[in-house]
């Protein structure tokens, strides 16, 4: 922006010198002078174009990238979360997650109350037989298995999550698990993000260091999109809920 200023604030200078000389100018020499106005016309009246339309085109490939880096977040998010709930861990290994989700199964359970003899409490009391004393029991039938992916991912290819420039998504996904402290437990967390930098590898630089240094509520702060923490326990990420839309937020 400073440099179109100056450009236009040095046209302006040389406008004005050529009204006060234009007389002084050979007429022979007025129809290059006309030339060179109309072509810094057309330069200015470009840059100005340009000044405008840019910031305009970035919003625009930064909100549909960022759609995109946000949807494939989400998807990961919810194969960690899938991963701990069966395996009792988060895994940092891509592999091991995608074969997981190809692989794993999950029981398909019906609690039910039922009544039995409390055979310690009879004995206590000399009781035998059908008779004395019952407690009441949550007895858990398992129904079947499940497919994981069938359930939750089908048409998802984890290990794509972490290709670069997957389906024309730029930037590479990094992930990682660690543990936090909560008490006397260690806590599993993981992390998973994407650089900013990355995803707008192609506009302008000005344009993507202010969004690197970004600090607005409606924005996605910070040099990355995010989903977990390694310092806290959390399963959230830091966009707002408009990059989320019609997908699980």
């Amino acid at each position: 922006m400073f440099n179109l200023i100056l450009s236009v604030v040095l046209g302006i200078i040389v406008l004005v010198l050529l009204a006060i000389f234009i007389n002084k100018i050979p007429r022979k020499l007025h129809i290059v002078i006309i030339l060179v106005l109309l072509a810094l016309i057309g330069f200015f009246g470009y840059k100005l174009f340009q000044s405008i339309a840019e910031p305009v085109r970035f919003e625009e490939v930064k909100e549909e990238r960022y759609k995109q880096v946000v949807e494939q977040l989400i998807i990961l998010r919810d194969a960690e979360v899938a991963h701990k709930l069966i395996t009792g861990r988060y895994t940092d290994d891509i592999d091991a997650l995608a074969r997981f989700i190809d692989t794993a199964q999950y029981a398909l359970i019906q609690k039910r109350d039922s009544s039995v003899i409390d055979v310690e409490k009879n004995k206590r009391y000399g009781l035998s037989g059908t008779g004395g004393y019952y407690k009441e029991v949550t007895l858990i039938d398992t129904l079947g298995f499940k497919s994981v992916k069938d359930s939750l991912f089908s048409n998802v290819d984890i290990r794509s999550l972490l290709d670069y420039r997957n389906k024309n998504i730029p930037g590479k996904i990094s992930l990682e698990t660690g543990t936090v402290r909560d008490g006397d437990n260690q806590l599993g967390v993981f992390e998973a993000k994407a650089s900013k930098k990355d995803i707008l590898f192609d506009q302008p630089e000005r344009l993507v260091q202010r969004e690197l240094e970004l600090k607005a509520v409606e924005g996605i702060n910070g040099p990355s999109i995010i989903v977990g923490s390694l310092d806290e326990v959390s399963t959230s990420g830091n966009w707002p809920r408009q990059y989320a839309i019609n997908r699980r937020n």
